[in-house]
């Protein structure tokens, strides 16, 4: 239980990170046989952006769901990427460097618990993989709420529970055994991946999520299971 609570505690998120940046990128994509470059794009589309949209994208990390949406955005959208780890920003910043949407994005250090906006700032507001590492889900979710237009969406990709019988065997076996396993070679002193499977167990299940989506006051609350539940978009409007 120690593990499960440590794992969305601020300062160990922050060192966490900060040991994964330079390999966050090429695991995920090893881990999910790439399946995670079809998430987010997937969640990019469904977002419906128009090519002046301003959005903000909460838990940023190395930028690559800004980068899905950037492509749904003309020269009058912009993006601002957050994020409060550093070395997962100076990733962000060489991924968007490399891509021609250097423009449309602007990264910025913060708190996705304190964000540094006005009200009714955003057309649009989006979290990816990040709602399982914050400490407080439903003021993460009250705090984007708050700074998206209305008429706007709120937008959620992160890992989910899936509900097949074999194939939820199967996978957990794979998240909770072999891929903390491989995801730790090469570290000689801490094992950061042993934490990924808690970050998950304590997660809701993405029913659970969809009715804080509709607690905090979003309308038209919807979700999208993505290869067989193993992650999973929400959506709703302000």
């Amino acid at each position: 239980m120690k593990q499960i609570d440590q794992h969305r505690q601020e300062a160990f998120v922050q060192q966490l990170f900060s040991s994964i940046a330079k390999r966050y990128d090429i695991l995920n994509a090893l881990f999910t046989l790439n399946q995670d470059t079809y998430w987010r794009n997937f969640a990019a589309a469904k977002a419906a952006l128009k090519e002046d949209n301003s959005v903000l994208d909460v838990c940023c990390g190395t930028g690559k769901l800004s980068l899905s949406l950037a492509k749904y955005l003309g020269v009058g959208g912009q993006i601002i990427s957050l994020d409060f780890s550093e070395s997962m920003l100076l990733e962000a910043k060489q991924n968007i460097q490399k891509s021609p949407y250097q423009q449309k994005i602007t990264l910025m250090q913060g708190n996705a618990l304190k964000l540094p906006f006005a009200e009714n700032c955003f057309d649009c507001t989006t979290i990816g993989f990040g709602l399982r590492n914050v400490s407080d889900i439903k003021s993460t979710l009250e705090e984007m709420y708050r700074v998206t237009k209305p008429g706007g969406t709120v937008l959620s990709l992160d890992l989910s529970k899936p509900s097949a019988p074999i194939f939820k065997q199967l996978y957990y076996l794979y998240f909770e055994n072999l891929l903390p396993f491989l995801g730790n070679l090469g570290f000689t002193k801490n094992h950061p991946y042993y934490n990924l499977p808690a970050s998950l167990k304590t997660l809701p299940h993405q029913s659970v999520i969809a009715n804080i989506f509709s607690q905090v006051g979003l309308q038209q609350v919807t979700y999208h299971q993505l290869t067989g539940g193993i992650a999973t978009v929400h959506l709703g409007k302000k």
